[in-house]
């Protein structure tokens, strides 16, 4: 089954002179908001002239291993300037503090027109145009599950992934691991709805088509013009959709696109799509919705590259006779070191209905020394007590800490 929802600043560092240099090094440290401080969550870092790269957590954290130094990272952000570093094994000796200047927001006075309609269709064209270039690249998917604020269910998965500019392909299991403990409710299979969901079909007939990316948008949706941001000679336009259906499947949103390039760098989606079920008839979850976020990675002439996919869920566990309890289930997919071609000897294929993420699981070999030199996308420290937590009830399944 398809789901389908059819400038360079200057980037400060805080560091001191340290160890010499080395050939290959860690880097690890956090990205923040020159102007605020704050965190900057889900931030590209990659290594220039590589596909080496990872994104911050949560916290802003990140890491990256086994890096050849001296070496520049490239640093970005829709919401900030994009810029560069140049690292050496002394300054990396220490925790980097990369500080991203936050990119200026114009508000539009008058929205001209028909614009934000004619732009998401320039949008949906280019769609089309491209949508036959696909990436090979692993995929990184962490799902963290919480009743009542409590974390039960902890899992991570690296996938070979087949992926184009608007959705999951395909994907081959290469490592997981998983951590689990007895609760009321858990999750069956959530990663299927990421490996599955998309906001374009390629082979709609373009003038009938009423996805939310399409010619006739503004038929379903009403638009208006968020922000404009500048990204050299293009601007990043950020156009809200609220649906005139007040039941409709899809009530909001938030796409952003290059006014040049006509690319989708972002899609934030607010959805019932993903309808969770129990068969306990004592229980009923209600109050559902789940949010998405697609995050491209631009490329002029080409398709844009798929770099992140966020889910997050939450819903309202009602029992007989006793108090309600929250839920809430996030699973977020990195996707890094892509290429242009299939890895030899991989089929590349979309999860079955009916397959239990666990059991897929449970059937694959866990390799420590694989994770202990991956750590792809740091746990945030929230995370990471929970991790703890885990192995101290001897909850785990396969996964274990370096």
């Amino acid at each position: 089954m398809q789901y389908q929802l059819v400038s360079t600043a200057t980037v400060a560092l805080l560091l001191s002179v340290g160890l010499p240099a080395f050939a290959q090094q860690r880097l690890a440290g956090q990205v923040v908001d020159a102007a605020t401080g704050q965190p900057v969550p889900y931030a590209s870092i990659g290594v220039l002239g590589t596909t080496r790269g990872t994104t911050s957590n949560a916290e802003g954290e990140f890491e990256l291993r086994e890096v050849t130094l001296p070496g520049r990272l490239v640093v970005s952000e829709l919401g900030h300037r994009r810029d560069t570093l140049a690292v050496t094994a002394a300054l990396a000796s220490q925790p980097l503090r990369l500080r991203l200047q936050p990119a200026s927001v114009m508000l539009p006075d008058v929205q001209v027109g028909n614009y934000a309609a004619e732009l998401v269709a320039q949008a949906y064209r280019e769609l089309r145009r491209t949508n036959a270039q696909k990436t090979y690249s692993d995929a990184f998917y962490r799902q963290i599950t919480r009743l009542d604020n409590e974390v039960t269910e902890v899992q991570e998965m690296v996938w070979h992934a087949q992926t184009s500019n608007a959705r999951i392909e395909g994907t081959a299991l290469a490592q997981a691991r998983f951590a689990k403990k007895k609760a009321l409710i858990s999750f069956k299979d959530l990663s299927t709805f990421p490996r599955r969901v998309t906001f374009f079909d390629p082979a709609a007939d373009s003038a009938t088509d009423k996805s939310i990316i399409s010619l006739h948008t503004g038929d379903t949706f009403r638009l208006s013009v968020l922000g404009v941001t500048t990204d050299g000679p293009a601007q990043l336009i950020e156009i809200g959709f609220v649906n005139k259906d007040p039941a409709g499947r899809v009530p909001s949103g938030s796409v952003v696109i290059n006014d040049v390039t006509h690319q989708i760098l972002r899609l934030r989606l607010a959805t019932a799509a993903l309808n969770i079920t129990t068969n306990n008839p004592a229980f009923k979850l209600k109050n559902q919705l789940t949010k998405l976020e697609w995050v491209f990675r631009p490329r002029p002439g080409q398709a844009a590259v798929l770099e992140q996919l966020r889910v997050a869920y939450a819903g309202t566990l009602s029992r007989l006779l006793k108090s309600d309890i929250p839920i809430t289930a996030s699973c977020f997919s990195y996707f890094y070191d892509g290429q242009s071609t299939p890895v030899a000897g991989v089929t590349y294929a979309l999860p079955q209905p009916g397959l239990s993420d666990l059991a897929t699981i449970k059937k694959t070999t866990y390799d420590p020394a694989f994770w202990q030199a991956n750590a792809v996308v740091k746990r945030t420290p929230l995370e990471d007590e929970a991790v703890r937590a885990f192995e101290q009830q001897g909850a785990f399944g396969t996964m274990l800490t370096p």
